[in-house]
């Protein structure tokens, strides 16, 4: 990103009134001509509207809209929007932005086209194929520091890290203040020794990536294709189309409605086996009416040029199957390889037969990692041997924003004397995508085609001198040299050196290389070789959901389970006999019974005054301001469901666990004195032919419904299907699985008897054998009191127990996942787990942990959730604490976070801590005076801080004046800094901080 300064002068009689603003130039639509799979103007595909400006001063006058002339200072100030060079008003900038994306619209005319291409250019040889340098690349015509410390090989394309990239307005200011431009290159960051000489009486201009680091503490990571469809349509209203077009096969288009400052517009995704779209299409550009969704459809599918035409997919789980998708391709493990170069070291036998580490080498491998014993390391490996140290005893590793990354680090591999190749080494390593180089050198290059290899395809560089470092007086902070040569196939990737090229060793520079590293490996993924082995597994996996959607189209029918280990469902395997197949799939209606479950016995007011009748049972749950809430349900299916409201309902103890007498069992054992052997039965019996009960599947994938209907079915799984013999005064295994209706009239006389009427009193229950086991008091109870969970949960939890699904989301996992402990639901809790772990995001972690305030003191799953999401925030602890929901945590919680070491600077962790802590006296007052408060809750929090960790310059400039620790504790950490030379200029911290102490109150509550 480039950045141009405007200064407009004014006459003197004109008001200099100054505001901020803030130009940046995007040159995201030029690197996109170069990615072949890249939405277009990303830019404007964004539906929130754009912000403000900042960062630089204008006059008020100079702030217009360059269409129409509006003037946009004071309440227009908010209209004020930026198209690339242009200051537009809001009205405007839609205008212009959307004619722009229009563009897209002659993406999709050449999207068969280019499918058609890239499925071409796959199938052939890298050899044969040309590739465009992209504008990163090097040459010695226009850069004075090429090859960049690389021998130029053929294949191969050097990223220029001293590109000038300056403007005209640049140059008029280099001219203006006696500057000559061509001295601008050496103002830029070097090793040498001519350009170490720094000046303490000119502060150093801050390059982009220092005002990145300081402003996001992260570097942005390359956002891979597969991220669109849940970045934009996942989990929001949107329709999927398919169709198998006779060309390119199976191919989904999803379009979504959208509104950019009141301009209707299409968001559109295709997908094909081998090319992906994504972007936006104006509703003006459609020919069709933009009310009539099939229209709009049918109008895109003739600009794609497809045939046959797309056709509205109607499975519900299309949405989860297309996110599986895109989550196979989208890695969460990386394996990267590292070698040490000495000086005078070009080959590969050379390079792999280095076993010791210099001091310098050891420093960058701690920056890269921890290292790990590998015997029994129980993370990602890398294809490293964990159980025999067959592949050495020790390595790198770290996991960096949910990202599992594995070093092959050449030292650290096996070493074998005389095996010359050392292929013990060069196995791990050439089959790596990525190589980090150490090069400890002044005068020695590396050549990238020095270790053979069909998978390296990207180099990065990081050099040290040694000259540098032995020539310093005093010990200074290491400084790394950094470059990169990439192939051919693959493009430019973030960030770029010429940002910035030399880093000293700090947290700024692991964040920065390891940024590299990842979006390295994943522009990586873009080279034919990686591409083709991609496009087997899409083809398939696309194939398959295209398939079912034919299939549910034409029949109705939704796919059976999928076999573990295949990918196909069981409806597309072939039957044993397809007379059984189509006799059983009669039988087997487990979608339409558990529709009619759902429409009737869902807790809402309709069902509650239409089917009253069929409910038996009500709870009262106290909600808000302890008022109670009421919800109803069948007694006979709670029970069926839960162990737990099978004792609460009926009163059976059936001990922990499930049950070893269900009570749809109980219910199906016959009175034995109410058939008489003598008389013949009773009609009243259903035949209904055997079931088979589907086998256990994992969740989400699993059907509950089925499962839930499949134990209902033992109610009735033995009716009329066994005779009684005659003679016989004794129960048979068969005859137990009888229930007789409750108007039963097989034996009249046997009613007049007492015991028999005793039994018959039961109102709305079936005569059994086993009725002395429930507990009549709790059967005539019909209202029952819920105190564990709020409304909220009760009722997503008997919604899904009548109708064996609910919708999950992480605002309401915390309560139903404790409620499925609670409840004795194993699959219910499984698969809150499994959403969790999948759709978890920073922006609810807070309101998840102050709703299970109420529960970890109670529940393991409560616990092991709790577990899981600081595993998750561990690494993004910097947006959690700028999360404003962050200040609502408990302070248990805000502990809890603390002491789980968040990967995070102390002073930011400190800087959170003294937010929430004035957050907490602001609001909830107590008795004790503030100042008091506010020094407990501080030294409570405080325990989880390492002062040690936080810079001087940030103990005295935040710490101190913050008078949330004792002044004492803060000279003696200084001084134990000043001792350790970790950081240098100590002593001008210790004498500001006397200034400080002498100017602020004292510390003495």
């Amino acid at each position: 990103m480039s950045e141009t300064y405007f200064e407009i002068s004014l006459s003197d009689h004109v008001k200099p009134r100054t505001f901020q603003v803030y130009l940046e130039f995007s040159t995201s639509y030029r690197e996109a001509a170069f990615t072949p799979e890249s939405s277009i103007l990303e830019e404007f595909t964004e539906s929130e509207p754009s912000s403000l400006y900042d960062n630089n001063h204008y006059h008020e006058e100079c702030l217009k809209c360059n269409s129409c002339g509006v003037n946009l200072t004071g309440i227009n100030q908010k209209r004020a929007r930026r198209f690339k060079n242009q200051i537009l008003c809001d009205l405007h900038f839609a205008d212009v932005a959307l004619m722009e994306c229009s563009d897209f619209m002659q993406l999709l005319r050449s999207f068969k086209p280019h499918s058609l291409g890239n499925a071409v250019a796959r199938r052939k040889s890298s050899n044969t194929l040309i590739f465009l340098l992209p504008s990163q690349a090097c040459s010695d015509e226009f850069c004075q520091e090429y090859p960049h410390n690389f021998i130029p090989a053929p294949g191969y394309w050097i990223e220029c890290s001293r590109q000038q990239i300056t403007t005209d307005l640049s140059n008029e200011r280099s001219v203006r203040d006696g500057i000559d431009p061509d001295e601008i290159e050496d103002n830029q960051f070097s090793l040498s020794e001519e350009r170490e000489f720094e000046t303490n009486d000119v502060p150093k201009k801050k390059t982009a990536i220092e005002e990145q680091w300081e402003k996001y503490q992260c570097f942005e990571l390359t956002s891979v294709e597969q991220e669109t469809y849940e970045k934009y349509f996942y989990a929001s209203e949107h329709w999927n189309y398919f169709t198998n077009d006779e060309d390119l096969g199976p191919v989904i288009l999803s379009i979504k409605q959208e509104t950019l400052n009141g301009r209707d517009q299409f968001r559109i995704l295709v997908r094909a086996i081998s090319y992906t779209v994504h972007g936006l299409i104006p509703a003006s550009c459609v020919f069709a009416d933009r009310y009539n969704r099939e229209e709009v459809v049918r109008s895109l599918g003739k600009e794609v040029n497809i045939n046959p035409p797309l056709t509205l997919g109607q499975l519900p789980d299309t949405p989860e199957e297309l996110l599986k998708l895109d989550q196979a391709f989208i890695k969460s493990e990386v394996k990267v390889g590292v070698i040490y170069v000495r000086e005078e070291q070009c080959t590969e036998e050379e390079i792999l037969d280095n076993n010791e580490n210099s001091p310098l080498f050891e420093e960058f491998l701690q920056i890269l990692g921890d290292k790990v014993r590998l015997k029994g390391f129980d993370k990602y490996k890398g294809g490293l041997d964990t159980v025999h140290n067959l592949t050495g005893i020790y390595s790198v590793y770290t996991n960096w924003r949910g990202i599992e990354i594995m070093f092959h680090v050449s030292t650290l591999l096996p070493y074998e004397k005389h095996d010359t190749q050392k292929l013990q080494r060069k196995r791990h390593i050439g089959n790596d995508i990525v190589c980090v180089v150490f090069l400890e050198a002044d005068k020695t290059r590396f050549n990238p085609a020095c270790i053979k290899s069909h998978f390296l395809h990207t180099f990065i560089l990081v050099r040290v001198s040694p000259a540098a470092q032995t020539k310093s007086p005093q010990k200074e902070v290491t400084k790394y040299e950094v470059s990169v040569v990439t192939r051919d196939e693959v493009g430019a990737y973030k960030p770029y050196l010429w940002e910035q090229s030399v880093f000293e060793k700090g947290p700024m520079f692991r964040e920065w290389i390891l940024t590299k590293i990842v979006n390295g490996e994943r522009a990586s993924y873009s080279a034919p070789k990686f591409a083709r082995m991609q496009e087997r597994t899409r083809s398939q996996m696309m194939e398959d959901i295209v398939t079912n959607l034919i299939n549910h189209a034409e029949t109705g029918q939704i796919p059976k389970p999928y076999r573990r280990g295949s990918w196909r469902p069981i409806g597309h395997m072939r039957p044993f006999s397809p007379l059984l197949d189509s006799v059983r799939d009669k039988f087997e209606d487990y979608d339409q019974l558990a529709k009619d479950f759902t429409k009737v016995f869902l807790n809402n007011t309709e069902n509650v005054s239409l089917n009253a009748n069929l409910f038996d049972v009500s709870f009262l749950v106290p909600g808000q301001q302890k008022q109670k809430v009421r919800f109803i349900g069948v007694r006979a299916i709670l029970a069926v469901r839960s162990r737990v409201f099978q004792e609460m309902l009926y009163g059976i103890q059936a001990g922990f666990g499930s049950p070893q007498v269900p009570v749809a069992e109980l219910l199906a054992r016959p009175a034995p004195t109410l058939l008489s052997p003598q008389k013949p039965k009773s009609s009243n019996f259903l035949q209904v032919p055997d079931m088979e009960s589907p086998r256990p599947k994992s969740v989400p994938s699993s059907p509950m419904v089925k499962r839930a209907i499949s134990r209902l079915g033992t109610i009735t799984a033995g009716w009329g299907r066994s005779i009684r013999k005659h003679g016989s005064n004794t129960l048979q295994s068969e005859d137990r699985k009888r229930w007789a209706s409750s108007q039963d009239c097989s034996n009249k006389d046997a009613k007049d008897k007492d015991k028999a009427a005793e039994y018959l009193a039961v109102p709305r229950l079936s005569v059994y054998a086993d009725a002395q086991k429930v507990d009549r008091a709790k059967l005539a109870q019909t209202e029952f009191d819920v105190i564990e969970f709020d409304p909220e949960t009760f009722r997503i939890l008997l919604d899904y127990l009548h109708t064996g699904s609910c919708p999950l989301t992480c605002s309401n996992i915390p309560g139903l996942i404790c409620a499925a402990e609670h409840y004795d639901l194993p699959e219910l809790l499984q698969a809150c787990f499994h959403h969790a772990k999948q759709y978890l995001r920073i922006e609810i972690v807070c309101v998840m942990l102050c709703a299970l305030e109420n529960y970890y003191w109670r529940y393991t799953s409560a616990n092991d959730l709790i577990d899981m999401i600081l595993a998750f925030v561990k690494t993004r602890a910097y947006q959690l604490f700028q999360n404003p929901d962050f200040l609502t945590l408990s302070e248990s919680m805000v502990q809890t976070i603390m002491s789980s070491r968040p990967e995070v600077a102390e002073i930011k962790k400190f800087e959170a801590m003294l937010k929430w802590a004035n957050h907490r006296i602001k609001t909830k007052p107590t008795k004790l005076d503030p100042k008091l408060e506010f020094k407990c809750i501080m030294e409570r929090l405080c325990n989880d801080i390492n002062l040690y960790r936080i810079p001087p310059q940030e103990l005295v400039r935040i710490v101190l004046p913050s008078k949330a620790i004792d002044n004492e504790l803060i000279l003696k950490t200084l001084m134990v800094q000043a001792k350790s030379g970790i950081y240098r200029n100590v002593d001008s911290y210790l004498e500001a901080y006397q200034e400080n102490i002498q100017n602020q109150e004292s510390f003495d509550y």
